[in-house]
């Protein structure tokens, strides 16, 4: 072991530059005492464009978060690049932590040693090397000032002294009887508050080696879990066994990085290769909560709900309030709360062929100090950065962390201060919106989570408004209630010959026996009594053409509403986004393809229903769908997402009524057998689809043919105006 001596100062040390624009930058800083010098080249530099003016000055990252719609957009900046490292003379590095006084260890792989690094004034402050030293590359410090070293070579965990580097122990493969011929391989290591060992190990995908303070095994805590393709699926159902043996092995993904909070909880990071159910190896949507970042309780599972949208994670950390910092190998940083939802991320560049500060070939560790700077390690140019949090990313901090502590008050004052940098910030949104429900300001909790599009709490704040609004007026209604029945009652007593009651009839059935209005009232009758409504729509003329449009334009206007109109929680998409051509388009499309496809078909098959009569009778059999859908959109308005399952249940009721009415419907019309009727909508649905290719077809075409005249009447117009 060697200690070093405080190296000078960066000030007579100067920076290194690298590259073209380093070169011009190094000129400058030579002549720093020069002022007009200075200034000359730092214009000339502007004037060739070399120096990158934006709205963070030089910085060389960009900073995102996530909207309201899920997307990841530009945002304040929430770190800026610092420190640049580059003459520690690292090789290979492979991870970091910080210990006690801002001292940073570091796992120098390549040269077999762990260098203590002092952020505070950037001086070496130790180089701990060992004989048993092979390929240390995972670091872990505790409280007490432990440092346990993984080496996947030389197969062993070392425990040193952190502060003098001294060898204190050393842990090798168990020899228990359930380890078995497990390859001990350590790559990280971590240490709970009982001293405890979680070790990610080369090789074993049976998951994250456990030991205990003496090194006992403990077990396998936290495997991954293998999913399936569907093309995976029909191999094992279709291959022999010969073939199966041949395909390559479905192992699950590797962890990458494991930690322990203050707490004792393990966090890790897993080396997948699609953020959940997204792709790539950055930001990707993409359902479910994926296996990237998890959060493990003392059985090992994963309490992490919220979707993870990276992909190959280097490694995780978490600072002592808990949030959460994770890095890509890509060079991508990513904070998240302690329950996973992501606060925000950057990234520079990526594989650059100049040495820019923030950009990285192959960012492999991250560690995060007392002063929330984080510090990221770049494994193939070996070097360290460090990037400074902003205002913005303070202020964040100190919402969340208000919030954490029970002072929703002074959060959300907090949270105001964040919404004066940017008014749309869909986490201010949420965590002004969280503090307003603690402090029982529904209303305005409600309109924050609005803005946010956060479906959930927006339900739960909605739950209280409604039943506050019952509570106070559930008294009145009960009263109306009970004064209409009352007056309904008293009516009845008074009018025992009828008189009244007998007006009543007449008017309404003059009302009801009016043409139209009987026409249109005619599809009650449908819905009741199929059957026989059919019967008299075909021998005795019920129903009309016009009352079948009505119900046509009617059910219609159901879709319309049910595609935009529906209550916030269950609104997806907003009116704005949606194609109404395609909604419109696509709704007549297939309804008159329905229509005329079934007549062809039929007309083949000894059908006796015309078009007029198909016509008629969808329309009619919509009625139970028409109904459902205004129902559905009027309680779409009042409920919250413990009530959803009503809506989805009356959907799939109303949606198979309306089916058995329209089969019963067509199997009248065209006189078939039950049988006979079923071919005839396979055969239809056939002749739709067909139908749906030709007229997309047409529609390429003659678009293309629109253009071609387009583009030759811009010629001749040109030419004749002169513009050539």
């Amino acid at each position: 072991m060697r200690k070093f001596g405080k190296l000078e100062k960066l000030k007579t040390n100067p920076p290194k530059f690298s590259g073209s624009r380093g070169a011009l930058l190094a000129g400058v800083w030579g002549q720093r005492h020069h002022g007009f010098k200075v200034l000359a080249i730092m214009l000339v530099l502007i004037a060739l464009n070399l120096v990158e003016v934006s709205a963070s000055g030089a910085n060389t990252t960009v900073t995102f978060a996530v909207n309201r719609m899920g997307w990841a957009v530009r945002t304040q900046d929430a770190y800026l690049p610092n420190m640049n490292i580059v003459d520690l003379g690292l090789s290979e590095p492979q991870s970091m932590v910080f210990g006690e006084n801002n001292l940073l260890y570091i796992a120098d792989t390549g040269n077999r040693r762990i260098l203590v690094f002092d952020t505070t004034d950037n001086t070496v402050f130790a180089e701990f090397t060992f004989d048993g030293f092979n390929t240390p590359r995972g670091v872990f410090v505790t409280p007490d000032n432990r440092l346990y070293v993984a080496d996947a070579l030389a197969g062993s965990v070392f425990i040193l002294d952190a502060l003098t580097g001294e060898h204190l122990r050393t842990h090798t493969a168990p020899q228990a009887m359930t380890f078995g011929e497990t390859p001990f391989a350590p790559n990280r290591v971590a240490v709970d508050i009982r001293g405890n060992m979680y070790i990610v190990g080369e090789g074993v995908f049976a998951g994250i080696i456990q030991l205990s303070s003496e090194g006992e095994f403990l077990g396998f805590f936290a495997s991954n879990q293998t999913t399936r393709t569907f093309l995976q699926m029909l191999q094992d159902t279709f291959f022999t066994e010969a073939q199966r043996q041949g395909l390559a092995d479905r192992l699950p993904a590797t962890f990458s990085g494991v930690t322990v909070d203050r707490r004792g909880v393990v966090y890790t990071s897993t080396m997948v290769a699609t953020p959940g159910g997204g792709g790539g190896g950055g930001f990707g949507g993409g359902g479910g909560g994926g296996t990237a970042l998890q959060r493990h309780n003392m059985a090992g599972r994963n309490t992490i709900q919220h979707p993870i949208p990276f992909a190959f994670l280097s490694d995780v950390h978490v600072d002592d309030a808990g949030f959460i910092y994770v890095s890509t190998t890509g060079g991508i940083i990513a904070v998240f709360t302690n329950d996973g939802e992501l606060i925000f991320f950057f990234q520079g560049g990526w594989q650059s062929p100049d040495d820019v500060a923030g950009w990285f070939q192959s960012l492999q560790g991250i560690a995060v100090a007392d002063n929330g700077e984080i510090w990221a390690l770049d494994s193939t140019r070996n070097f360290l950065q460090s990037f400074t949090p902003t205002e913005y990313a303070q202020t964040v901090f100190s919402a969340l962390s208000l919030f954490n502590s029970g002072l929703y008050e002074e959060s959300a004052v907090m949270w105001n201060e964040v919404l004066r940098h940017n008014q749309m910030s869909v986490l201010a949104h949420v965590g002004l919106g969280r503090s307003s429900l603690q402090q029982q300001n529904f209303n305005l909790a409600m309109s924050s989570f609005y803005l946010a599009n956060h479906r959930d709490y927006y339900s739960a704040a909605f739950w209280e408004v409604r039943n506050a609004w019952l509570m106070r007026n559930l008294a009145p209604i009960l009263i109306g209630v009970f004064i209409l029945f009352l007056a309904m009652s008293i009516v009845r007593n008074f009018d025992r010959r009828r008189v009244v009651g007998t007006q009543v009839d007449k008017i309404r059935t003059s009302i009801m026996q009016e043409k139209h209005i009987k026409n249109a009232m005619f599809a009650f009758s449908v819905a009741r009594h199929p059957i026989n409504s059919y019967y008299d729509m075909k021998h005795v003329g019920k129903g009309s053409v016009g009352g079948a449009a009505f119900h046509f334009v009617l059910f219609f206007l159901a879709y319309l509403l049910y595609n935009t109109s529906m209550g916030f929680l269950l609104q997806f998409t907003d009116v704005a986004n949606i194609d109404f051509t395609a909604v419109i388009g696509g709704f007549f499309a297939v309804f008159v393809l329905f229509v005329f496809c079934n007549y062809l078909v039929t007309s083949i098959n000894d059908g006796e229903g015309s078009v007029r009569d198909i016509f008629k009778l969808v329309s009619y059999a919509m009625f139970p769908m028409t109904i459902t859908l205004f129902g559905v959109v009027l309680l779409s308005h009042i409920i919250t997402q413990n009530e959803v399952f009503l809506l989805q249940f009356t959907l799939l009721f109303g949606g198979i009524y309306t089916i058995s009415v329209l089969l019963l419907g067509l199997q009248e019309i065209h006189d078939y057998t039950f049988r006979q009727n079923i071919k005839s909508l396979l055969i239809t649905a056939v002749f739709m689809l067909i139908g749906i290719v030709v007229i997309f077809n047409l529609t390429v075409l003659f678009g293309e043919i629109w253009n071609f005249f387009e583009s030759i009447i811009m010629e001749v117009y040109a030419s004749v105006m002169g513009l050539y």
